[in-house]
Parts: structure tokens; C-alpha cells; sequence
């Protein structure tokens, strides 16, 4: 019988080094749908080499598009907005980034393609995006709402539509703009609830005729795109590993460069030093319409917080972390509005919850909330369920390298998702993660 692994986080001296985290997940892919629609060519550099982006680079493939691997860049091919239909399915796998834009894209372009993904993103419903590009007269068949997604040859009866997103949702916005820029007129999106704007900043700086006033985004189509070349910056959800694991670990100093400091990206971090946290931003610029800089953090004695829901757009994908930078803080922290958060690769919520609780800390879980009773000592010597969720097993990991006893996930493959040389990267740094038998 073949042996499987999996990783295992053993308490740490502490952690120290100057490092990069891997190219941002989510920029990553934008540049490359993007680009693919231009006219001209696009170098993309500093691309993430992950699951989810080789699966769009794997589907833009299918749908005809040439893309070329040079020295230090991927150079894209761009065909104009013209695709070719697919002889097989569009596998997105994990990536509901992926799968959601890319609908956009495709929907009103003359082809017909199949969507799938994993059994992780085949549990997500579809519906968030399929009610809007619906109404733009988008021909979308699916499983009751779940993938598969097929999308009907359709183009010439698309319109815009004038769209109130009533929640913070930036692949729902994105998937309504991509769609957006084929069609003659304004596609208007209303956000009730600001979301990440890398869509936004990638459209305009390949040349989209995109506004913003106030929470009103308007974009005023045809749009001729051209290519243009990107540096794609550290990721920050891969660095917030990082800063909370340099946090709760004692005399532990970490520089991370070149990271995304996005506004709609960086709630962690203002949330941290409203903790105590000493975190300091340095070397800040811009690199093709997005704040880039360097992150250093110390050791720090964190203190319990209470986080409403208006700023969780602005650290979604970080509240895992959060919750384990709690766990390790004086006092009991409170989180309210977390429901998003049982719409993500798992029940992130749920899987926390327990996750934690196995591990020794003091959880309150309640409707959309949670509450956390933080202590400088936490057990461990837990096996986490991640319910094939990176962001899951990565930040029950950092947990581990604080903790008394040795921490173990069930599953380690599905970290290539977003932050492929997360071992390496932590070990180098002086962590003690290591493959076991499962």
C-alpha cells in the first residue's frame, strides 16, 4: 500500500529572516484573463505558479489562446476578445476566483464552454454570479445552482445592466465587468459594501474606460484593450501567515518584501495593531496601479479585540489567521458578521471553530459570530479536519508553532493552491514543519 503524507508544526525558538511570499493568487489571475482579451501582446512578470492559476493559464489554453514561458515572464498572446470553443471542460479546480471571472469573460463572447472544479468548488453555488449575467441576458445551464456551468453560444442579445451588489463581493462585481466590456453602453455596479478592487486597477491599466465616484463604478464599453506588461507583487494573504506566526512567536523579527498592500487587502493588519501588534510598513510605491511595500513585524504581547462586520471585506481570506492571532492574545476577542465565511472553500467558521477547540482554546461559537478567550499558552496536539481548505491548514500550522504540543492536518495537498513553498519558506525562517505519515 502506498504511503500518503502530510505536515506536521512542532513549537519553534523563533522565527527571523528577510523573505518573499509567493506572487499575489488573485492578481495573478486577473492579469491573465485580462491580458488574454487584449490586442497585442502582455509579459507577465513575478506570475504565481500555483494550482489555481495553472488551471486558468490550462483553460485560456483551451479556449485558444497562445501563452509563451520566457526567462523571468509568461508572455500572453492576446486574441482580441475572440476565443475558440473548448474541446473539453474547463477544469478550475480549487479556484472560485477563477471560475467566477472567467464565466464573466466567456458569457456574451460566442462560445460554448463547460465550467467544473473540484469537489471543494463544486459544493459552492454558482447562483451569486448567475443572477447578474442572467440578467444581461447571459444563457448560463448549471446543477441547481452548482457546477457544472455551461455556457450557451450567446452574443449578440447581451446588454448591460445597472447592478446593486448588496454585499461585499469582488468576484461578483468582477464577473459583472468582464462581462461588461463587451457590450455597447455603461455597466453600472452599485457596492453597498466595498470589496477589493483589483479588477477595477487591472482594467485600467490595460486601457478600459472604468470610473469610480464614490461607491458607483462605471464602465463605458466596446473597449479596445491593448497589451501591457505586469509585475505581479507579493501575495498578502500569504504574508499574513507570516506576520501572525513572527507575532506569537517569542524573539521572532521578519521582514517580508515586496507585498501587496492593497487597501481593500490589508484589514489584517489594522486590526493587528488596534491588538498591540508591532508591525511597520516601509518602502511603499506604486507598481502598475497597486501599492506595493515591505512588511516588518516583531514579536508582540497581543490584547483581545472586537471586530464588527463592516471592514470584513477588507480581510475575508484572513480570518482564519485572525482567529489563531487571537488565540494567543490577553483577553476575549468578539468577531461578528462572519457569515461570509461559511460561503468560502469550506465552512471556514465551522472548521475554525472546531479546529481550534481540538487544540485546547476557548471558543464561543453563535450564529454568525464567534468568541475567542485568548491565552499566551495554548495545547495543541491536535489533528486538524481542514476540509480540503488551504487557508485551513495553513493557519492551524502557525498555530502549531506556537503551541505546547506538536500540531497535524489531515490533508496538506490542497496548500498548493495558493502558497506552494509554504514548508520551505516558514522552515527557512526557523519554523519546525515536517512531513509525517498520515
Amino acid at each position: 500500500m502506498k504511503k500518503t503524507f502530510t505536515l506536521k508544526s512542532t513549537k519553534c525558538k523563533c522565527l527571523k529572516g528577510i523573505i518573499h511570499v509567493p506572487p499575489d493568487k488573485s492578481i495573478s489571475i486577473r492579469a491573465l484573463l485580462v491580458s488574454s482579451i487584449c490586442f497585442g501582446n502582455s509579459k507577465i512578470k513575478n506570475l504565481l505558479i500555483s494550482d489555481d492559476v495553472i488551471n486558468t493559464l490550462e483553460s485560456l489554453k483551451k479556449l485558444g489562446i497562445k501563452v509563451k514561458k520566457k526567462n523571468n515572464f509568461i508572455e500572453v498572446y492576446g486574441n482580441g476578445g475572440y476565443f475558440e470553443n473548448p474541446k473539453s471542460s474547463l477544469d478550475l479546480g480549487n479556484s472560485g476566483t477563477g471560475v467566477r471571472l472567467l464565466c464573466g469573460l466567456l458569457c456574451n463572447r460566442g462560445v460554448k464552454a463547460r465550467l467544473v472544479g473540484d469537489k471543494s468548488l463544486s459544493s459552492r453555488s454558482m447562483m451569486r454570479i448567475v443572477d447578474p449575467l442572467s440578467k444581461m441576458n447571459a444563457v448560463l445551464k448549471h446543477k441547481n445552482g452548482f457546477l457544472p456551468l455551461e455556457i450557451q453560444n450567446n452574443h449578440d442579445t447581451s446588454i448591460p445592466i445597472k447592478y446593486n451588489l448588496k454585499f461585499g463581493s469582488a468576484q461578483i462585481k468582477s464577473a459583472i465587468l468582464l462581462a461588461g466590456l463587451n457590450l455597447k453602453g455603461t455597466t453600472t455596479v452599485k457596492e453597498n459594501i466595498p470589496s477589493r478592487d483589483h479588477t477595477e486597477i487591472m482594467l485600467k491599466h490595460f486601457g478600459a474606460n472604468i470610473s469610480k465616484k464614490k461607491n458607483i463604478i462605471k464602465l463605458q464599453s466596446p473597449n479596445l484593450l491593448k497589451g501591457n506588461d505586469v509585475v505581479i507583487p507579493g501575495d498578502f494573504s500569504s504574508a499574513a501567515f507570516i506576520i501572525v506566526a513572527t507575532l506569537i512567536t517569542k524573539n521572532s523579527n521578519s521582514t517580508i518584501k515586496d507585498v501587496g498592500l492593497n487597501f481593500f487587502r490589508t484589514g489584517l493588519i489594522d486590526v493587528l495593531k488596534k491588538m498591540q501588534a508591532n508591525i511597520t510598513l516601509k518602502n511603499k510605491r506604486y507598481q502598475n496601479g497597486e501599492l506595493v511595500g515591505d512588511i516588518v513585524v516583531k514579536s508582540s504581547n497581543l490584547f483581545s479585540i472586537t471586530v464588527n462586520k463592516t471592514i470584513s471585506p477588507r480581510l475575508i481570506d484572513e480570518y482564519p489567521i485572525l482567529f489563531v492571532a487571537a488565540s494567543f492574545a490577553q483577553g476575549k476577542s468578539k468577531f461578528y458578521g462572519l457569515d461570509e465565511l461559511k460561503l468560502k472553500e469550506s465552512d471556514r467558521l465551522k472548521s475554525m471553530s472546531q479546529a481550534l477547540k481540538d487544540a485546547g482554546v476557548e471558543i464561543l461559537e453563535k450564529n454568525n459570530s464567534l468568541e475567542i478567550l485568548g491565552k499566551k499558552q495554548n495545547k495543541g496536539g491536535n489533528q486538524v479536519q481542514t476540509n480540503l481548505d488551504h487557508r485551513i491548514a495553513m493557519s492551524m500550522l502557525v498555530f502549531g508553532m506556537a503551541s505546547k504540543e506538536p500540531v497535524k492536518i489531515d490533508d496538506m495537498k490542497m496548500i498548493k493552491t495558493s502558497f506552494p513553498n509554504f514548508k520551505k519558506i516558514f522552515n527557512n525562517l526557523g519554523a519546525k514543519i515536517e512531513l509525517v505519515q498520515k
